[in-house]
């Protein structure tokens, strides 16, 4: 395991260096943890907008006077202005640290990936291992200054408001999706990397625990489409059912296989899936606002809403949830313009047709904004792992989406990681901006994280994350990766079942999804 410390001025890209300020927030998060409270193993890390969930390992549910205590170590180890001390120290003794101290997620990674000499960074008396690059002293934190809040769920340890007045008002979606995936993980005992490798290969243990993963996908689906129909026996007449399902989430969350699969698990109530796609309701070139501006097509920004014929789409769906045909438009992306005349469509007259939206913008208020509420059902969808690394770090879902993504790309389009890894940060922009705003306003998330993932996913990343060059802007990021897949045992994708929807990023699925 390798780690570089740095300074503040060691870097002139101020991203990498808000990325190596947060790893060493979590870390010094976790050390302040264990100082506040010497009896209780706490351990997270879980992204919450612009904070990070953790809680304590026994379940307990943290009270006020527990996030004053933390808050205040925390504090004290800031102020201090401590050096975090790279230490090379023998395997035996960090086991017997982390074993003496319950700290079972950095124990069992330490015994699925073992080596003779563990890297660790030591702070204030503590003890944690060195699995990415950090900032030299705690005093790098003082400024934004971290606070700490309690939730339900966990000990908020917070880093950037996002309200009025330097409030922070944490995702709803988010926190009850944590708490949920790492409950489950907790139940088939796999909440940590290092419990995940020591699944016996052989034997039933690897095959139950990933056909229990997919299972729990499936009863989520389930209970989305009997949501839908008990929605629909309770309306008080065929123009108040659910009409049009709109589907969003940030890209690899696996919206088409879900799509796919939700549309046949409504037909078993005898609904007849629609989709509708939303990528042709573009507006023409000449109607394009920035194009307007300087003529230049460049300029078009085809993420952003005001891209979007919103007023005619609007149309379209009432005009369809009426039972009428319509011609929906065939946008030519290489033009600018629509293909005359259109596609007809019609919904079948059967009474139980329901159009699924699937894009950006599909829990954009504003997109649907003419049809009725009581006839839109919304969906967010992004694989959420809860996944513990160590104590102070999980599985991030960027990097997940990004792996997915990566092996999708390769195997589907024949692009190398770097040209993936390049394009990233732009991707990463648009969710923020037309995504994220709108996960907590839906009527179902669905988290498709399968935490079995990583160690297929290894397979296919590491070669083509070992081929980008040195010199590409995109070396630092394939590094970190292939440190992160280095903690992980492979596993071969011949237990991932046909119809997963891990399928849609590695092939030889059962859906034409990709």
């Amino acid at each position: 395991w390798h780690i570089c410390a740095r300074k503040m001025n060691d870097l002139a890209d101020r991203p990498l260096i808000d990325v190596d300020w947060r790893r060493t927030l979590r870390l010094v998060a976790s050390v302040a943890a264990q100082e506040a409270f010497p009896t209780r193993v706490i351990y997270g890390g879980h992204p919450i907008d612009g904070s990070y969930l953790f809680s304590f390992k026994s379940g307990e549910a943290p009270t006020d006077a527990d996030g004053a205590q933390l808050e205040q170590a925390l504090g004290r180890l800031i102020d201090g202005d401590l050096a975090l001390a790279r230490k090379t120290l023998p395997f035996g003794e960090v086991l017997a640290y982390f074993e003496e101290h319950g700290m079972d997620a950095s124990v069992a990674l330490l015994k699925t990936r073992v080596r003779e000499q563990i890297e660790v960074v030591e702070l204030a008396g503590s003890t944690r291992l060195r699995l990415f690059p950090l900032l030299g002293s705690t005093g790098a934190l003082a400024e934004p200054r971290p606070s700490v809040r309690v939730v339900p769920e966990g000990i908020l340890v917070v880093y950037k408001p996002n309200g009025p007045g330097g409030t922070f008002t944490p995702s709803s979606t988010l926190l009850a999706s944590f708490a949920d995936h790492r409950a489950w993980g907790r139940v088939h005992g796999a909440y940590s990397l290092g419990k995940l490798n020591a699944l016996k290969g052989v034997g039933r243990e690897v095959v139950d625990f990933n056909l229990h993963a997919e299972f729990r996908q499936e009863a989520k689906l389930a209970a989305i489409a009997e949501a839908i129909r008990a929605r629909n026996e309770a309306a008080s007449g065929p123009s108040h059912t659910v009409g049009v399902i709109c589907i969003a989430g940030p890209t690899s969350s696996g919206k088409t296989t879900f799509a796919t699969k939700l549309a046949m698990y409504l037909s078993n109530y005898g609904y007849h899936a629609v989709a509708l796609s939303v990528d042709h309701y573009y507006l023409p070139l000449d109607e394009q606002p920035l194009y307007k501006l300087r003529q230049e097509r460049a300029d078009v920004d085809y993420d952003s809403i005001d891209a979007m014929d919103v007023p005619h789409l609007n149309e379209q769906l009432n005009a369809l949830l009426r039972g009428e045909e319509v011609m929906t438009p065939v946008y030519d992306m290489k033009s600018g313009y629509r293909n005359a005349p259109g596609k007809a469509l019609q919904l079948p007259a059967t009474g139980k047709a329901i159009l699924v939206l699937e894009g950006i913008h599909s829990l954009n208020p504003a997109y649907t904004s003419m049809v009725e509420p009581e006839r839109l059902y919304k969906i967010y969808i992004s694989p959420l792992s809860a996944l513990q690394i160590d104590e102070a770090n999980t599985l991030r879902t960027t990097d997940h989406r990004l792996l997915r993504r990566m092996c999708r790309d390769f195997l589907f389009r024949g692009y190398p990681a770097a040209r993936t890894l390049s394009v990233w940060d732009n991707v990463r922009v648009g969710e923020h901006r037309w995504i994220f705003p709108h996960q907590d306003h839906v009527d179902f998330v669905m988290n498709s994280a399968m935490e079995y993932e990583l160690r297929i996913l290894k397979v296919y990343a590491e070669p083509l994350l070992s081929a980008v060059l040195p010199d590409d802007p995109t070396f630092r990021k394939a590094q970190e990766l292939l440190e992160l897949l280095h903690l992980v045992n492979a596993a071969s994708s011949s237990t991932v079942p046909a119809t997963s929807l891990l399928r849609e990023f590695i092939g030889d699925g059962a859906f034409d999804c990709h």
